[in-house]
């Protein structure tokens, strides 16, 4: 049984009980991380913690809790499930403000923390074009908010069209490639790389963040910018990242092959797995953070 770390305490998952009157549960009004353990080590747990801070101050949701406090919490949470390597979800609600909307500030959010062996992950992926065109962001920037309906929709297309082992690739209303549904995109072309630009509403991905600097370390052109299916078509290279299942070559494009691990994206999978043994766990001074 999972053991998750509940408003200050660790439970079992069967008494892990949220107010009918939390405002995650009520209007989906809320945030989330998801971290990758590796040996017991949270990998760019700083940038996580980073992204949820600047989420939770325009949500304004009443963070009160340090980078070392939640840090320290996920670590009591992977010792109390036994796990090293782990897939690590941190949730952060509005908490229960009362039934209606609120508009001031959340002063007693709901903190959730869950872990969870890794199981399969995909060497390599498909992807089909959505139909469902990406929902603009709630606010002036997209967070790693609650209302997942775009992204859960977009799941149900697929799995309607008898393509739900693929990943969905989301277009803006105008047309112009955005990311996938749990994850950002990538693509290759003579040699240069490129990535749709935070402007058409995607999420800025912690793990797309840390690809665009690995691949200045290795000198590879990037461009962020505004593209159409055809230049995703027109490709050498496709793959997708996110902070579980790193970087993921893609096989298929809507049916048709792609070329598999590419010279650009075989050395973006050196780099990253590099860092990751590279980089030690976080260490944060206790008494002065």
């Amino acid at each position: 049984m999972m053991k998750v770390f509940l408003n200050g305490r660790i439970v079992n998952e069967d008494q892990a009980v949220i107010s009918v009157f939390d405002h995650g549960f009520l209007y989906g009004y809320g945030l989330f991380e998801t971290i990758r353990a590796y040996r017991g080590r949270l990998f760019l747990f700083d940038r996580h913690y980073d992204r949820l801070v600047r989420a939770a101050d325009a949500y304004n949701i009443k963070l009160a809790k340090t980078a070392y406090q939640l840090y320290d919490e996920v670590k009591l949470t992977l010792k109390e499930n036994n796990l090293q390597d782990a897939y690590i979800r941190i949730t952060l609600s509005g908490g229960t403000e009362g039934l209606g909307l609120w508009g001031g500030q959340h002063h007693t959010p709901t903190w959730l923390i869950m872990a969870k062996p890794l199981g399969d992950l995909p060497s390599v992926k498909g992807i089909t074009s959505l139909n469902l065109r990406r929902a603009s962001a709630e606010g002036a920037f997209r967070s790693k908010s609650l209302s997942f309906a775009n992204n859960m929709l977009a799941k149900k297309e697929l799995y309607e069209r008898g393509l739900s082992a693929e990943e969905g690739v989301f277009f803006s209303e105008r047309g112009y490639l955005v990311e996938g549904t749990v994850s950002n995109l990538f693509f290759a072309r003579n040699g240069t790389l490129y990535t749709p630009h935070e402007a058409t509403g995607l999420l800025p991905g912690v793990t797309r963040a840390f690809v665009i600097e690995l691949a200045q370390r290795l000198n590879i052109e990037l461009r962020e910018g505004f593209y159409k299916l055809d230049h995703l078509m027109n490709a050498d290279e496709i793959f997708l990242t996110n902070s579980i299942q790193e970087i993921v070559p893609v096989d298929q494009l809507d049916g048709n092959g792609v070329q598999v691990v590419g010279p650009l994206t075989e050395r973006l999978i050196l780099a990253y797995q590099s860092a990751i043994e590279e980089q030690g766990d976080v260490v944060y001074d206790k008494v002065d953070e």
